[in-house]
Protein backbone atom coordinates (compact mmCIF):
# COMPACT_ATOMS: atom_id res chain seq x y z
CA UNK A 1 0.00 0.00 0.00
CA UNK A 2 1.28 3.51 -0.88
CA UNK A 3 1.03 6.68 1.12
CA UNK A 4 -1.59 8.24 -2.05
CA UNK A 5 -3.95 5.21 -0.52
CA UNK A 6 -3.31 5.65 2.75
CA UNK A 7 -3.82 9.12 2.51
CA UNK A 8 -6.81 8.60 0.27
CA UNK A 9 -8.70 6.71 3.11
CA UNK A 10 -8.00 8.90 6.38
CA UNK A 11 -9.64 11.48 3.90
CA UNK A 12 -12.73 9.27 3.65
CA UNK A 13 -12.42 8.37 7.25
CA UNK A 14 -12.11 12.75 7.83
CA UNK A 15 -15.18 12.72 5.70
CA UNK A 16 -16.87 9.89 7.14
CA UNK A 17 -16.37 11.37 10.64
CA UNK A 18 -17.32 15.41 9.80
CA UNK A 19 -20.68 13.77 8.05
CA UNK A 20 -21.80 11.96 11.19
CA UNK A 21 -20.50 15.02 13.64
CA UNK A 22 -22.87 17.13 11.32
CA UNK A 23 -25.43 14.54 11.76
CA UNK A 24 -25.50 14.44 15.20
CA UNK A 25 -25.32 18.13 15.83
CA UNK A 26 -28.32 18.19 13.54
CA UNK A 27 -30.03 16.16 15.91
CA UNK A 28 -28.88 18.31 19.02
CA UNK A 29 -29.97 21.17 17.99
CA UNK A 30 -33.65 20.08 17.10
CA UNK A 31 -33.83 18.47 20.43
CA UNK A 32 -33.20 21.62 21.44
CA UNK A 33 -35.46 23.85 19.97
CA UNK A 34 -38.04 21.34 21.09
CA UNK A 35 -37.23 21.81 24.44
CA UNK A 36 -37.29 25.35 24.28
CA UNK A 37 -40.94 25.15 22.61
CA UNK A 38 -42.02 23.29 25.02
CA UNK A 39 -40.56 25.42 28.05
CA UNK A 40 -41.83 28.78 25.84
CA UNK A 41 -44.92 27.05 26.45
CA UNK A 42 -44.56 26.28 29.75
CA UNK A 43 -43.73 29.64 30.70
CA UNK A 44 -46.70 31.55 28.81
CA UNK A 45 -48.94 29.20 30.38
CA UNK A 46 -47.59 30.05 33.75
CA UNK A 47 -47.61 33.77 32.82
CA UNK A 48 -51.15 33.41 31.90
CA UNK A 49 -52.25 31.60 35.07
CA UNK A 50 -50.65 34.12 37.20
CA UNK A 51 -51.68 36.88 35.43
CA UNK A 52 -55.38 35.67 35.79
CA UNK A 53 -54.95 34.66 39.84
CA UNK A 54 -53.90 38.26 40.17
CA UNK A 55 -57.37 39.55 38.47
CA UNK A 56 -58.96 36.86 40.62
CA UNK A 57 -57.34 38.02 44.10
CA UNK A 58 -58.58 41.28 43.25
CA UNK A 59 -62.05 40.59 42.59
CA UNK A 60 -61.73 38.32 45.63
CA UNK A 61 -60.90 41.02 47.77
CA UNK A 62 -63.15 43.28 46.57
CA UNK A 63 -66.24 40.98 47.04
CA UNK A 64 -64.99 39.97 50.36
CA UNK A 65 -65.99 42.93 52.53
CA UNK A 66 -69.05 45.04 51.99
CA UNK A 67 -66.97 47.91 52.70
CA UNK A 68 -64.48 47.52 49.96
CA UNK A 69 -67.28 45.95 47.40
CA UNK A 70 -69.77 49.58 48.30
CA UNK A 71 -66.09 52.00 47.51
CA UNK A 72 -65.73 50.13 44.31
CA UNK A 73 -69.59 50.49 42.93
CA UNK A 74 -69.16 54.38 44.23
CA UNK A 75 -65.22 55.01 42.81
CA UNK A 76 -65.87 53.47 39.73
CA UNK A 77 -68.82 55.96 38.80
CA UNK A 78 -67.23 59.00 41.23
CA UNK A 79 -63.82 58.90 42.92
CA UNK A 80 -65.19 62.51 44.54
CA UNK A 81 -68.00 60.30 46.34
CA UNK A 82 -66.19 58.71 48.44
CA UNK A 83 -65.10 59.40 52.10
CA UNK A 84 -61.65 58.84 53.40
CA UNK A 85 -62.38 54.78 54.62
CA UNK A 86 -63.64 54.75 50.75
CA UNK A 87 -60.86 55.89 49.22
CA UNK A 88 -58.75 53.86 51.15
CA UNK A 89 -60.62 50.92 49.94
CA UNK A 90 -60.46 52.05 46.58
CA UNK A 91 -56.97 53.14 46.03
CA UNK A 92 -56.00 49.44 47.38
CA UNK A 93 -58.33 48.01 44.67
CA UNK A 94 -57.51 49.72 42.03
CA UNK A 95 -54.18 49.65 42.61
CA UNK A 96 -54.04 45.53 42.68
CA UNK A 97 -56.69 45.82 39.49
CA UNK A 98 -53.70 48.23 37.81
CA UNK A 99 -51.04 46.06 38.85
CA UNK A 100 -52.75 42.76 37.49
CA UNK A 101 -52.96 44.49 34.21
CA UNK A 102 -49.81 46.06 34.61
CA UNK A 103 -48.58 41.97 34.44
CA UNK A 104 -50.16 41.16 31.56
CA UNK A 105 -48.73 44.18 29.78
CA UNK A 106 -45.51 42.79 30.04
CA UNK A 107 -46.34 39.56 29.24
CA UNK A 108 -47.63 41.23 26.02
CA UNK A 109 -44.90 43.12 25.32
CA UNK A 110 -42.29 40.01 26.10
CA UNK A 111 -43.98 37.80 23.99
CA UNK A 112 -45.30 35.26 26.76
CA UNK A 113 -48.63 36.97 26.26
CA UNK A 114 -49.67 35.86 23.05
CA UNK A 115 -51.71 38.09 20.41
CA UNK A 116 -55.04 36.63 20.97
CA UNK A 117 -54.91 36.70 24.74
CA UNK A 118 -53.41 40.60 24.64
CA UNK A 119 -56.68 41.14 21.79
CA UNK A 120 -58.99 39.86 24.97
CA UNK A 121 -57.13 41.67 27.72
CA UNK A 122 -56.67 45.45 26.39
CA UNK A 123 -60.43 46.26 25.82
CA UNK A 124 -60.33 45.13 29.49
CA UNK A 125 -57.84 47.32 30.64
CA UNK A 126 -59.58 49.97 28.18
CA UNK A 127 -62.92 49.80 29.90
CA UNK A 128 -61.36 49.96 33.48
CA UNK A 129 -59.39 52.77 32.90
CA UNK A 130 -62.00 54.64 31.16
CA UNK A 131 -64.53 54.70 33.81
CA UNK A 132 -65.35 58.52 35.53
CA UNK A 133 -64.19 57.38 38.66
CA UNK A 134 -60.82 55.89 37.48
CA UNK A 135 -60.07 58.59 35.79
CA UNK A 136 -60.83 61.05 38.25
CA UNK A 137 -58.21 58.75 40.23
CA UNK A 138 -55.68 58.50 37.66
CA UNK A 139 -55.67 62.44 37.80
CA UNK A 140 -55.73 62.90 41.76
CA UNK A 141 -53.57 60.03 42.17
CA UNK A 142 -49.99 60.27 41.43
CA UNK A 143 -48.89 57.79 43.19
CA UNK A 144 -49.82 55.41 40.65
CA UNK A 145 -47.67 55.80 38.68
CA UNK A 146 -45.16 54.79 41.73
CA UNK A 147 -46.10 51.20 41.29
CA UNK A 148 -46.65 51.11 37.49
CA UNK A 149 -43.68 50.58 35.00
CA UNK A 150 -43.61 53.26 32.28
CA UNK A 151 -44.60 51.48 29.57
CA UNK A 152 -48.03 50.97 31.24
CA UNK A 153 -48.50 54.61 32.36
CA UNK A 154 -47.78 55.15 28.87
CA UNK A 155 -50.72 52.40 28.14
CA UNK A 156 -53.02 54.28 30.26
CA UNK A 157 -52.25 57.83 28.93
CA UNK A 158 -52.89 56.70 25.61
CA UNK A 159 -56.18 55.18 26.23
CA UNK A 160 -57.20 57.84 28.12
CA UNK A 161 -56.42 60.63 25.22
CA UNK A 162 -58.04 58.16 23.20
CA UNK A 163 -61.17 58.67 25.11
CA UNK A 164 -61.08 62.17 25.58
CA UNK A 165 -60.78 62.97 21.60
CA UNK A 166 -63.86 60.38 21.15
CA UNK A 167 -65.75 62.15 23.85
CA UNK A 168 -65.08 65.67 21.78
CA UNK A 169 -66.60 63.86 18.80
CA UNK A 170 -70.03 63.46 18.02
CA UNK A 171 -71.07 60.52 16.65
CA UNK A 172 -70.19 61.44 12.71
CA UNK A 173 -66.54 61.89 13.33
CA UNK A 174 -66.54 66.02 13.10
CA UNK A 175 -65.24 67.52 16.53
CA UNK A 176 -67.64 69.32 18.88
CA UNK A 177 -67.23 72.87 19.25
Amino acid sequence: MNWDAIGAIAETLGAVGVIASLVYLATQIRHSREQMRENTRAVRASGYQTFFQNLDEVATRSSSSPEMAHAVRIGMADFDQLDEEGRYFFNNWIIGLLLAFENGHYQYRTGILEEDRWRILHPMIAAAVVSPGVRQWWRQNPLGNDFLGGDFVALVEEILGEQQTAETRDDSGTALT
